[in-house]
C-alpha cells in the first residue's frame, strides 16, 4: 500500500505533465521581465574538433515505412567498427541545428519554442578514426569536440547501470532548464521531457535506416552520469540511447 508521502510526490510530479497553460502570464516570465536572454548553445573552450562527413544522403538502406514498422529496442549487438560515414548521419538526422539567433535554434527535432534545451554528447566506443572517449555536439558548427575528460567503458557502464552492451556509441542528451523556463516558466518542464523524446525517436529512425540497433535509457544512474560529463547544476542528463550493429 502506497504511502501518503508517495501519493503526494506522485502528484508533484503529474503537475509537470498537465500544466495549466490558462495560468501562464507571460508577462511575469522572465522574458517578459525583459531578462537577457540565455545561451542555447553551449560552447567548450578547449578540446578536439572533428569534421563530420558530409556525404551521407544516401546512406539509408529502408524506406521510411520499412524504418517506422521494423524499429525495435535492440539491447545486445555484433561487434564491428561504425563507420565515419554512419556517425554522422546519426549526429545529423538526431540533433542538427540549421538556424541560430539571440535565444532561439531551429533544428532536425521540435522544441518547444525553438528554446533548444538539449545538448548532445557521444561516448565513442567503436567509431572508425575516432579515440574512444566523450565528444560534444557543436550545434552552430555541425562538428564534434573530444572533451578532455578520463574515461573508460567501465565508468560508461557504470553511469548507465550496466546497459553499454557492447554499443558502438552513447549518446546522452542534457536538459538546460532554463532555457525553456526564461520563456514558458512552470509549463516548460513538459517540453523539456517531450523535445527529448522527439531527440531520441529520432536516433531510433537513424540507426534503423542504417540497420542498426538502438534503446532508449531512462533508468541510468543521475550522479554518475552526470559527473561523467562533468556537468551538474543547471545542466544534467535527461536520456541516454546505445546504437550497435545487430
Amino acid at each position: 500500500m502506497k504511502s501518503k508521502e508517495e501519493d503526494e510526490r506522485n502528484q508533484v510530479y503529474r503537475e509537470t505533465l498537465r500544466p495549466n497553460w490558462q495560468k501562464l502570464d507571460y508577462d511575469k516570465t522572465d522574458r517578459g521581465r525583459k531578462m537577457p536572454k540565455p545561451l542555447v548553445c553551449k560552447q567548450y573552450l578547449d578540446g578536439e574538433i572533428f569534421d563530420l562527413e558530409t556525404d551521407i544522403r544516401n546512406l539509408s538502406v529502408k524506406t521510411l515505412y520499412e524504418v517506422v514498422h521494423s524499429r525495435r529496442s535492440l539491447r545486445k549487438y555484433n561487434s564491428g567498427s561504425m563507420t565515419k560515414q554512419e556517425l554522422a548521419y546519426i549526429a545529423n538526422l538526431t540533433c542538427e541545428t540549421i538556424n541560430f539567433g539571440p535565444g532561439y535554434a531551429f533544428g532536425v527535432i521540435p522544441s518547444g519554442g525553438a528554446t533548444s534545451s538539449l545538448e548532445t554528447y557521444f561516448y565513442l566506443h567503436d567509431v572508425e578514426g575516432f579515440d574512444q572517449g566523450i565528444y560534444h555536439y557543436m550545434k552552430r558548427e555541425n562538428k564534434l569536440m573530444k572533451l578532455p575528460i578520463k574515461v573508460t567503458s567501465d565508468l560508461v557502464n557504470k553511469a548507465m547501470s550496466n546497459q553499454l552492451r557492447n554499443a558502438q556509441i552513447v549518446v546522452f542528451w542534457t536538459a538546460t532548464p532554463y532555457r525553456t523556463e526564461y520563456k514558458y516558466s512552470f509549463t516548460a518542464h513538459k517540453m523539456i521531457a517531450m523535445e527529448a523524446g522527439h531527440a531520441c525517436q529520432n536516433l531510433y529512425l537513424a540507426s534503423e535506416s542504417l540497420d542498426y540497433g538502438a534503446v532508449a535509457i531512462a533508468a541510468y544512474n543521475q550522479e554518475l552520469s552526470d559527473q561523467l560529463l562533468e556537468i551538474g547544476g543547471e545542466e544534467f542528463v535527461i536520456y541516454i540511447a546505445t546504437v550497435g550493429r545487430k
